[in-house]
């Protein structure tokens, strides 16, 4: 999108589609692994933290804090933790 001379990015749309792609992934996962308590909110931090740190790496607005934006080290955080909760939770659905 061209305002003022300047190129913006759809960043809400973009979110928007990728928040409909894990709905879609994270019904599947409820489907299949139903016994696995935890790995579903696991896969959506996790998903949901890499589709916002990629989107918010092409707004023009953000707030940075060593070379990479803040909601972007936030994400980095929710993909850490949701990739330790799935794996917590395989491995507690193994041991039963």
């Amino acid at each position: 999108m061209l305002i003022n001379g300047t190129y913006y990015q759809p960043t809400f749309l973009y979110e928007s589609i990728w928040n409909v792609l894990v709905f879609g992934l994270l019904i599947y996962i409820l489907n299949k692994k139903r016994e696995q308590h935890g790995i579903v909110i696991g896969s959506y931090l996790t998903l949901y933290s890499i589709g916002r740190f990629f989107i918010e790496g092409l707004r023009t607005d953000s707030l940075m804090f060593f070379g990479l934006r803040t909601a972007q080290l936030a994400s980095l955080t929710g993909i850490v933790l949701g990739t330790i909760i799935v794996i917590l939770a395989v491995k507690k659905s193994k041991n039963k």
